[in-house]
């Protein structure tokens, strides 16, 4: 599934979209050579319209463009094994990698196989702030990165074996 999608189904499992990550969502696949009246629609909404109107624009969009929403663990899943790849593959940076995933960590109730990146965003924070990080005590700023990948990557092992490289 391409980052688009899976992305836009993560988010809306976590509750973080707002109408202009829709309306942004739906530039981005026209864009991408995607095309539905009701994705036209809500390329074309004013950012700040109202929530309920652009998810019902979304709804529509999906349905014209017969896409399947996935069940919210499986979105969460997938949108975490994304941004795991993401970091491994150099788009985000580690720090960026990290914040996201602690924050799907914080909405999954501290899922185990997500605690790794609230451990590692304490980690960030302490050194950002010049502490010792304790919850992740061989971390510095400058090896950060090369940490968030190593976990990155032992994360795609282990929760998304069918992305594993």
């Amino acid at each position: 599934m391409d980052y688009l999608l899976t992305a836009i189904f993560g988010k809306k499992a976590l509750g973080q979209l707002s109408s202009s990550d829709y309306v942004d969502w739906a530039g981005e696949m026209l864009m991408q050579n995607y095309d539905s009246h009701s994705l036209r629609i809500l390329a074309g909404l004013d950012r700040f319209a109202g929530a309920i109107e652009a998810e019902d624009y979304f709804l529509r969009s999906l349905k014209e463009l017969e896409l399947n929403q996935p069940d919210s663990e499986t979105a969460i899943r997938a949108y975490a094994c994304e941004i795991a790849q993401r970091m491994i593959e150099g788009k985000i940076t580690g720090r960026d990698g990290v914040r996201a995933l602690y924050k799907i960590c914080i909405e999954t109730e501290y899922a185990r196989e997500f605690v790794i990146w609230y451990e590692l965003d304490d980690a960030l924070d302490s050194l950002l702030h010049g502490d010792y990080p304790f919850t992740y005590e061989s971390a510095t700023l400058g090896s950060f990165d090369d940490i968030a990948k190593r976990e990155a990557t032992n994360f795609i092992a282990t929760v998304c074996p069918q992305t594993a490289t």
